[in-house]
């Protein structure tokens, strides 16, 4: 019993606990920018930092061979940003990424349904019985 309390303790620990990289993300090149927004597919938003420090988030319209073409929030025109000029890019979380997450959550709340219900029919309170068949005597107060 005392185990599979410790246990399931390790376990949401290691769930709940962020994940940090210990590694310095490498600068981006125009080739690698271009193969990210191509896997990532035209109408997926995207989040991209230029070189002079503006960071505009859009949704991909067009992915030439040179440029990427964003529209903008609330902005109809096509906006094209040359891969050049990008040096930060945030794809988002993938569809993949997003069940990960939804079945890691799902399979935490069942162990936690599962550890509770354990520790529940374990420690239900024992209620005294009565072994005659007369109920059990009333006690009168009298002031």
């Amino acid at each position: 019993m005392n185990g599979l309390r410790v246990t399931s303790l390790v376990l949401a620990c290691a769930l709940f606990a962020p994940a940090v990289a210990s590694a310095k993300s490498k600068p981006l090149d125009p080739a690698t920018v271009h193969e990210r927004i191509l896997k990532r597919g035209i109408g997926s938003w995207i989040c991209v930092e230029e070189v002079n420090g503006v960071a505009l988030v859009g949704r991909v319209v067009s992915i030439n061979a040179d440029s990427v073409g964003l529209q903008l929030q609330n902005y109809p025109e096509v906006t094209p940003i040359p891969y050049t000029d990008i040096v930060g890019l945030r794809l988002g979380l993938s569809e993949k990424g997003f069940w990960i997450i939804t079945g890691v959550g799902v399979g935490a709340a069942a162990a936690f349904a599962a550890v509770a219900f354990h520790e529940f029919n374990e420690n239900k309170p024992k209620l005294p019985t009565t072994t005659g068949t007369e109920p059990p005597a009333l006690v009168r107060f009298s002031w």
